[in-house]
């Protein structure tokens, strides 16, 4: 099989004559201009060979576009520093207003995105990073996530105005990824959890945001739902107009198995993520591959870490990975 059909028939659960393996990593010294984030996508692609691609980009770029500013990391795995958050009151964030996604910091990850597709061709699955408008949000004001769900809980009518100015942003965006040569979306979010925010605060503040994105893309082959964190609001998402979840693999949250059988979709995971994946060891790595594997006896299931995995995994980790699922 080919990379894509071996991808696609595991999105739809029918049999592959193995498991699709995919990691993903930030460089935090390359991610910081289109070219940078090419060249390491390209050169991950050429080492290892994964199934589909996750290109990781800067996580900051969402919020570049309403104002934040940020010193860039010369080193592989120290990240970024913020030199400027915009919005200081629930007001400011009441007056966000949608942006032109071909512009800045977005056009720049298309730049890089139409790079990629050229390099790799058509055979290769590339799902494109947004964060959820819920996710972006603290990255823009000052105080981070607390200040941004005190907002929330301050000034509710205010923070759904800017989440909707986001939310517009990010459907354009969307639909220019998909433009640009991609599959589909890795959709996250990181605020969905039980000791962050209340089931009703996730319909409200994030459920009809993410879906005005995700419609947007609703058509594309491969849309995955990241839910980032430890007892997530999962059952908030199983219906959600996606082809895949990912999720951490940590307490409160499903199994693999649990997870499909509730959503009826694939599952992108298995393998534990930053920090915990580079004090393993490869024969323990593959052993947790192998147990996913069995658990969902080869169906519905794409391999990979739960979350990015550290910048610095040592390369053998992966390679080991890899070789044992194509049966090296």
């Amino acid at each position: 099989m080919t990379s894509r059909e071996r991808v696609m028939q595991a999105l739809r659960g029918e049999p592959v004559d193995r498991v699709p393996v995919a990691f993903w990593l930030h460089n935090f010294a390359t991610e910081n201009s289109a070219a940078g984030l090419a060249g390491e996508t390209l050169r991950l692609h050429e080492t290892f060979g994964w199934d589909f691609l996750k290109p990781q980009s800067r996580a900051q770029c969402f919020a570049e576009m309403w104002g934040l500013t940020y010193t860039p990391s010369r080193e592989r795995a120290t990240p970024y520093t913020v030199t400027h958050e915009p919005l200081v009151s629930a007001e400011d964030v009441g007056d966000l207003r949608p942006v032109d996604p071909h512009q800045g910091a977005l056009g720049e990850q298309l730049e890089a995105l139409r790079t990629i597709r050229a390099r790799v061709g058509p055979d290769v699955p590339i799902i494109w990073t947004i964060f959820s408008p819920l996710m972006v949000l603290p990255f823009l004001v000052r105080g981070d996530r607390a200040q941004a769900l005190t907002f929330l809980r301050s000034d509710a009518a205010a923070v759904e105005r800017g989440l909707d100015a986001i939310a517009e942003t990010l459907a354009a965006y969307a639909r220019a990824c998909l433009h640009a040569g991609a599959d589909g979306l890795f959709y996250a979010t990181n605020v969905a959890t039980r000791t962050l925010v209340s089931a009703d605060e996730v319909r409200r503040f994030q459920r009809p945001f993410d879906l005005t994105v995700l419609a947007a893309v609703e058509n594309a082959p491969f849309n995955l739902l990241h839910v980032c964190g430890e007892d997530v609001w999962f059952e908030e998402f199983t219906d959600y107009p996606v082809t895949a979840f990912s999720w951490a693999l940590a307490p409160g949250n499903p199994s693999l198995k649990e997870a499909h059988q509730r959503t009826g979709r694939a599952v992108v995971g298995g393998l534990p993520a930053k920090p915990q994946i580079a004090s393993l060891t490869a024969p323990a790595l593959v052993e947790r591959a192998a147990a996913a594997i069995g658990e969902m006896a080869g169906r519905w299931l794409l391999l990979g870490a739960d979350c990015s995995i550290n910048p610095d995994t040592p390369e053998p980790l992966l390679h080991a990975v890899g070789k044992a699922v194509r049966g090296e």
